[in-house]
């Protein structure tokens, strides 16, 4: 049995010890990752293109480009994971361009939180496609079980997003703020909908016969 290759993370912020601080963090888990750091957007971009990590960690106030668009060219030019960490709650730009990142989170933050943000990044994308190649062994049932797929990566990014939206927008708080109740209503909906075509799938006779 081949030994399970370790995750490799680039931490992208402007303190190093803020940096130490959270490779700290990552390496008090169950999992093994080789850590990288990078002080600057600039720095990130260089680094990724010696050496492409698993993983990048951003700080989205980094001193020598906006943190959105460090990650617009991060996904121009690799697919890879990423993940968010601010100590501002997301505006409604910010929200609308989630779908982006992996998760979002906000300081302080902790650490079961950051190890479950981490895990999730690396292995939902993994298992995801390890499910659709699989699926594409087998042709007579490709056509209904592709869909199933589809609909449970994009659930991830609405969940995520729903999530994100309710820690800051409880009931009580949303107020007169009829844009975010209507973006907090349409996700709840789309949620609810993959639930449903989720359930229909799985009792499908295609997939199962």
């Amino acid at each position: 049995m081949n030994p399970k290759k370790s995750s490799s993370i680039l931490i992208v912020n402007s303190e190093p010890d803020i940096s130490e601080l959270f490779a700290e963090m990552l390496l008090m888990g169950d999992e093994e990752y080789i850590i990288n750091a990078a002080n600057t957007g600039k720095e990130c971009l260089q680094a990724m293109e010696r050496t492409l990590p698993d993983l990048v960690l951003i700080d989205i106030e980094i001193p020598d480009m906006g943190g959105w668009e460090l990650i617009g060219k991060i996904k121009k030019n690799w697919e890879i994971p990423v993940i968010i960490i601010s100590s501002k709650a997301p505006v409604i730009e910010d929200l609308m361009r989630i779908s982006l990142v992996s998760d979002y989170l906000m300081k302080p933050v902790t650490l079961d939180g950051l190890l479950m943000a981490v895990k999730d990044a690396l292995e939902l994308p993994r298992l995801l496609d390890q499910c659709i190649q699989s699926v594409n062994k087998y042709y007579d049932k490709e056509e209904s079980m592709y869909p199933i797929f589809l609909l449970l990566k994009q659930n991830i990014y609405d969940r995520k997003q729903y999530i994100l939206m309710k820690q800051l927008y409880s009931d009580k708080n949303l107020g007169n703020r009829v844009e975010t109740k209507l973006m907090l209503d349409n996700l709840k909906g789309k949620i609810n909908k993959v639930r449903n075509n989720t359930e229909y799938f799985k009792n499908y006779k295609v997939l199962f016969a």
